[in-house]
C-alpha cells in the first residue's frame, strides 16, 4: 500500500509538473508571437511614416524652389542688384534641403513627453515614486541643455549661410571672368582670396560639428547617471532593489534616452536650421518686385484723364527715385505723351535720365507721385545685351513661334545675315555661356532681333546699337 501511495503521488506530481510546463510553454509562445508581430508592425509603420515625412519635406522644398524661381523672374532691377548671386545659389542648393531633415525629426518633439510619461508609469509599478525622480532628472539634463545648444546651432547655421553666400559669390565672379584672369595670370591672387573665404566658412562649420558631437556624446553618460539616480532614490525610499528591477529599468531608460538624448536633440537642431532657412527664404521673397510697382501705377491711373486711352504711353507729372530713403529724385515731374504708331526718340547727355524713363515705363523705377498709362504690350531691348546658352535661333525666338518670313526679315534688318554665313552652323550655332563665342556687336544685334521678333505694340529700345560699328548702326 505504501508503494502504491508513493506511485500515485509521483504520478500526481508528474501530471502537475506537465501542466505547469504546458502552461509556461503556451505562454512563452504567445509572448514571442506578440513580440515578433509588434516588431514587424512597428517596422512597417516607421518606414511608412518616414516615407510620408520625406515626401512632405520634398514637396515643401520643391514649393520653395518654385517660389524662389517665380520671385527671381518678377524681381525689380533694384532688388536684383542688391541680391548677390551667391545668396540665390545658396538658397536653392543648401537652405531648401534643410526642410527635408526638419520634417523627418520634428515629430520627436511631441513624442518625447508621451513616451516619458508612459515609461515613468511602467517603472513606478516596480519602485514607486523613485521613478519620477529618475525620469525628471533625465529630462532636466537633456531638454534645457539641448534647447540652449539648438539656439547656438541656429546662430552658427546663419553664420555658415552668410559665409557660404560670400564664397559662392566669389566663385561665380571668377567663373564669369575666367578669361581675364587667365589672360593676366591672376590665378594665384584669386586662389588666395578663395582659400580665405573657404577657411572662414570651414571655421564656422567646424564649430557646428563640435557642437553636434558634444550633445551626441552625452548619450551613454545620460543613461548611466539616470539609472544610478533612480536606484539611489529607490534605496533611500526603502525599496528593495533586485537584479530583475535594475535590468528592467535599464531597458526602459535605454528606450527613453534614445529619444531624449538622440532624436530630440536632432529634432531641435534640424528644426532650428529649417527655421533659419525659412527666414532667409522669406526675406528673399519679401523683396520688391515689378508687380507691386505696377499696382501702384495702376492706382494712380484712375485720377488721370480718359484721353490717355488713345495714347500708347502717357506720363503725367511723374516723380520717381531708385532709393526711397534718399532725398534726391531720379525723375522730377516728367511729362510725356506718345501717340500710337509714332516714333519717339529721347536725346540727352550721359546721366540725364533717358534709361530711367525706360525703367519707369517698364515698372522697374518706383513711382512716388504722378501717373503712368501703358496701352498695349511692351517689348524691350536693353543697352547691355543678354544671351542664354543655346542656339542663335532660340535666343532670337525666345519662346515665340517660328515664322520663316518674319524671321528672315528681322534678321536681315538687324544685319545678321552675314554673321549667319560666318558661323559654322548658321543660326543653329551654340552661342555658349552668356554668348561667349560671339563678339559684342553680334550679341547686341541678336538681343535687338529678339526684342523686335516679339509681337508687341510698344517697342522700347534703350540705345541697343551702342556696341556695334558705325556703318552697322
Amino acid at each position: 500500500s505504501n508503494s502504491t501511495q508513493i506511485e500515485e503521488e509521483n504520478w500526481e506530481f508528474v501530471e502537475n509538473f506537465n501542466e505547469i510546463l504546458q502552461f509556461i510553454w503556451n505562454d512563452v509562445h504567445w509572448l514571442g508571437a506578440i513580440l515578433v508581430c509588434s516588431t514587424l508592425l512597428g517596422c512597417f509603420l516607421i518606414h511608412h511614416v518616414d516615407l510620408r515625412q520625406r515626401l512632405l519635406g520634398a514637396r515643401m522644398r520643391i514649393a520653395c524652389c518654385s517660389l524662389i524661381y517665380r520671385k527671381t523672374i518678377a524681381m525689380s532691377m533694384r532688388s536684383a542688384g542688391q541680391t548677390p548671386a551667391g545668396y540665390l545659389i545658396n538658397l536653392l542648393s543648401n537652405d531648401v534641403n534643410r526642410l527635408d531633415y526638419g520634417f523627418i525629426f520634428v515629430h520627436w518633439i511631441w513624442i518625447m513627453p508621451i513616451q516619458a510619461v508612459l515609461i515613468c508609469y511602467l517603472i513606478s509599478t516596480r519602485i514607486g515614486l523613485a521613478a519620477v525622480v529618475g525620469v525628471v532628472g533625465l529630462l532636466l539634463k537633456t531638454i534645457p541643455v539641448q534647447t540652449g545648444l539648438s539656439k547656438l546651432a541656429s546662430k552658427l547655421r546663419m553664420k555658415i549661410a552668410e559665409r557660404t553666400d560670400a564664397r559662392v559669390g566669389i566663385m561665380n565672379e571668377l567663373v564669369q571672368g575666367i578669361q581675364v584672369i587667365k589672360m593676366y595670370a591672376w590665378e594665384k591672387p584669386f586662389q588666395t582670396v578663395v582659400k580665405e573665404a573657404r577657411r572662414r566658412e570651414i571655421k564656422q562649420i567646424r564649430y557646428a560639428s563640435y557642437l553636434r558631437g558634444f550633445y551626441l556624446s552625452t548619450m551613454v553618460f545620460t543613461e548611466r547617471s539616470t539609472l544610478y539616480i533612480t536606484i539611489a532614490a529607490a534605496v533611500f525610499m526603502g525599496n528593495t532593489i533586485s537584479a530583475d528591477i535594475v535590468f528592467a529599468m535599464a531597458g526602459y531608460y535605454n528606450i527613453l534616452q534614445l529619444v531624449a538624448a538622440i532624436w530630440y536633440p536632432l529634432a531641435v537642431s534640424f528644426g532650428a536650421e529649417a527655421l533659419v532657412s525659412l527666414t532667409r527664404i522669406q526675406a528673399f521673397l519679401q523683396q520688391d518686385d515689378c508687380e507691386n510697382r505696377t499696382r501702384g501705377i495702376t492706382y494712380k491711373m484712375d485720377r488721370m484723364s480718359s484721353s490717355a486711352n488713345v495714347k500708347a504711353v502717357v506720363i503725367q507729372e511723374a516723380t520717381a527715385k531708385w532709393d526711397p530713403s534718399k532725398v534726391k529724385l531720379t525723375l522730377d515731374k516728367i511729362e510725356l505723351s506718345i501717340p500710337k504708331g509714332k516714333l519717339c526718340a529721347i536725346v540727352g547727355p550721359v546721366g540725364a535720365g533717358k534709361s530711367s524713363i525706360m525703367q519707369l515705363i517698364l515698372g522697374e523705377l518706383p513711382l512716388t507721385d504722378g501717373g503712368v498709362v501703358i496701352n498695349g504690350t511692351i517689348s524691350y531691348a536693353a543697352q547691355e545685351p543678354w544671351l542664354f546658352s543655346g542656339t542663335v535661333r532660340n535666343n532670337i525666338l525666345f519662346g515665340e513661334e517660328y515664322t520663316k518670313a518674319r524671321y528672315r526679315e528681322i534678321t536681315k534688318c538687324c544685319a545678321l545675315s552675314a554673321d549667319f554665313e560666318q558661323l559654322p552652323y548658321g543660326d543653329k550655332t551654340i552661342v555658349g555661356e552668356r554668348g561667349a563665342s560671339l563678339s559684342g556687336g553680334q550679341r547686341a544685334r541678336i538681343s535687338l532681333a529678339r526684342a523686335i521678333y516679339k509681337p508687341a505694340s510698344i517697342y522700347l529700345l534703350d540705345d541697343p546699337l551702342s556696341a556695334v560699328d558705325a556703318h552697322v548702326g
